[in-house]
């Protein structure tokens, strides 16, 4: 079956709609449909369609390269699954303009050319073409009804045509409409499960440190044997003369624990109202005393931002929209990928709401342990300040920091096996036993987590944030402002870097050179992408087109079906299109789209028509078109004598 002219436009129209990139799709549509209807071809050779193959291979491993560096994965696998189809455009329009309706397979593939098989394997490419725009149109994840609708009809319209006659129209169309339904059923069944499955499990499929959950994290607290994070960097920090910026980077927030877990309850997140140039005012408060500028990724959309605590506005941020809960978490509607905020902030405390009951319930399974060591360090009776110095005192007296655990003795709670026994962890123990015993104390507190920012890189004037610097301190509730409290023992910075080595170092450069190369590219939106693609793409097409013109060649239509005859060496000859020009003189000619499977079945709901012998003329002539073995002699006198008998009875 050959594709519908209306076909090929109607996948690159949806692309377009899709995508949002219709000043793209409209003249890529327009051209390929032209190509139909143009008398004009060029019989380019397999060796030149390799050549053309080749440099749209270039030009995608550098479009590539391009989406990595400026949106890393897997905004950049999407994104050029998205373009693909585009960047494959020179081979589709020389296939559309030249004069083989089939292209060989080694045109593609390399393995091919390097060892050839006896008989080239060839394919024609406008069905897989067809597909791939359909595919990279999905792409923009357009979760609505008219995406799916759309689908559908573009997938009904081949199944249509090459449905066999002997079934009812009825018929048919009730078992597509099912198995369509069916299908949408299914998607949105795969959808529902995938957000379940988000939510129930997020620590399998969210990254430990770089990606938070403002509503719950899942702590190690209770894993055996040793943790170790990566030395990947995921931040960078720079200050205003070269000055140290804040200690810590908060993320996120919660004040239930259960289960070795921290839940943020009660926080619902309330939108942003944004200014002019990216500025996004948290706080009503006195005007910052420091700035930060942040440089972060995200491989997934709509990030949590790290900010310095008593952070009022944010500056320079390119966001959709920015969303804050009332223990502290900054979300923010994005892409995926690089981007870069400056944090404004005083210094003096955390803006958080103020503290409800839940900052001072201690879960059962802990609680009579922590009451207990409260009352020995005489918590109960303290101001807030002087409770807060004695847990600090507390926690650095005997406690040591440990990547490493083992099977706690108190097998009811590793919380109170840390306490009491092991006296050895990592910050999650820390941030966990310190929130808890401020509480039994009666200072309200949270579970604050986030980064470290304490080193200074050597080969860029920045402070870099890596994966290991993922941190858990304490917010404790302090004479009317919510204060920073860390017990973890300074070592921890040292003992996560200990296994470092040289390829440390080479993954630092990469991410230098991956940083610089984003930057490079930053601010800019895909048309200017599309205009740098065109620089490069337009000399090669000039030099491409110069070329062409000079081996053009002018089809004649005297014979019905232009475009089958003449793209095609082998078969030309067939006398089958002697049958066909007398009947297309006679007003029942074959469509340029049509197979002469389609046409002969027409004709036999054509009672002037005489197909007695046609269904054996068109057997034979479509074997010596397209199978690689032919016809023997014998069967290709057979289809000469044949044409000739039924043109001689229809003189």
């Amino acid at each position: 079956m050959k594709i519908h002219p209306l076909m090929a436009a109607a996948a690159i129209a949806f692309w377009g709609w899709q995508t949002g990139h219709g000043i793209v799709a409209i003249p890529v549509a327009m051209t390929i449909y032209a190509s139909f209807h143009v008398p004009v071809r060029w019989p380019l050779t397999t060796a030149t369609l390799r050549r053309i193959a080749d440099f749209c291979m270039v030009l995608a491993l550098l479009l590539g390269g391009y989406f990595y560096v400026a949106y890393g994965n897997p905004r950049a696998i999407i994104l050029f699954f998205q373009w693909l189809p585009v960047l494959l455009l020179p081979v589709a329009l020389a296939h559309a303009y030249g004069t083989a309706e089939r292209v060989e397979l080694s045109v593609l593939f390399w393995s091919l050319r390097r060892r050839p098989p006896a008989i080239p394997a060839t394919f024609d490419p406008w069905f897989p073409w067809y597909g791939l725009w359909i595919v990279a149109a999905s792409t923009a994840n357009a979760r609505d009804e008219w995406f799916y609708l759309g689908v559908i009809a573009l997938v009904a319209w081949p199944l249509v045509r090459i449905r066999p006659w002997s079934y009812r129209v009825g018929t048919w169309g009730v078992a597509f409409s099912i198995a369509a339904g069916l299908g949408y059923g299914l998607q949105i069944g795969l959808n529902t499960a995938q957000v379940w499955l988000e939510s129930a499990v997020p620590d399998w499929i969210s990254a430990a440190g770089s990606r938070t959950d403002p509503y719950r994290a899942s702590t190690d607290i209770g894993h055996i044997g040793r943790l170790k994070e990566s030395d990947e960097i995921v931040l960078r920090v720079t200050t205003a003369g070269g000055t140290a910026p804040p200690a810590r980077l908060h993320r996120a927030s919660y004040n239930v624990y259960f289960d070795a877990a921290w839940i943020a309850r009660g926080a619902d997140f309330r939108r942003i109202d944004g200014g002019p140039k990216g500025r996004w005012p948290l706080e009503s408060a006195p005007a910052p005393a420091a700035r930060a500028t942040i440089h972060d990724y995200s491989a997934r959309p709509n990030p949590v931002l790290s900010l310095p605590a008593g952070t009022t506005i944010i500056e320079n941020l390119d966001a959709i929209n920015v969303q804050q809960n009332p223990l502290g978490a900054v979300q923010i509607a994005r892409e995926p990928g690089y981007f870069s905020y400056v944090a404004a902030y005083a210094g003096d405390g955390a803006f958080e709401s103020p503290p409800t009951a839940e900052d001072l319930r201690l879960p059962a399974k802990e609680h009579d342990a922590f009451v207990a060591l409260a009352a020995t360090l005489g918590l109960s009776a303290d101001a807030p300040a002087t409770t807060v110095a004695r847990v600090e005192s507390h926690f650095a007296d005997g406690y040591q920091y440990s990547t490493f655990r083992q099977h706690p003795l108190f097998t009811a709670s590793p919380m109170v096996d840390f306490l009491l026994r092991s006296k050895s962890g990592h910050c999650e123990y820390f941030a966990t036993a310190t929130t808890l015993l401020l509480r039994a104390g009666g200072v309200p507190a949270r579970y604050a987590t986030g980064f470290a920012a304490t080193e200074k890189s050597a080969w860029e004037d920045a402070y870099i944030v890596r994966q290991r610097h993922a941190h858990a301190w304490v917010r404790a509730y302090v004479n009317g402002t919510w204060i920073e409290v860390d017990t973890t023992p300074p070592s921890w910075l040292a003992i996560e870097a200990e296994d470092s080595g040289m390829w440390t170092t080479f993954q630092d450069r990469w991410s230098w050179l991956r940083f610089r190369a984003s930057r490079a590219v930053a601010n800019r939106d895909e048309r200017q992408l599309l205009g740098g693609a065109l620089m490069v793409v337009l000399p090669f097409a000039g030099w491409l087109g110069w070329r062409l013109y000079r081996s053009r060649r002018t089809i004649k239509s005297a014979a019905p079906g232009p475009l089958a005859t003449s793209r095609q060496t082998t078969g030309a000859d067939s006398e089958f299109y002697l049958v066909e020009r007398q009947l297309h003189a006679r007003g029942r000619g074959r469509q340029p789209h049509d197979t002469a499977q389609d046409w002969l079945a027409r004709l036999r709901a054509d009672a002037q028509v005489d197909t007695s012998s046609l269904a054996d003329i068109v057997d034979l002539h479509t074997r010596y078109r397209f199978d690689p073995i032919g016809l023997t002699d014998a069967e290709r006198a057979r289809l000469r004598q044949a044409a000739d008998d039924w043109l001689a009875r229809h003189q």
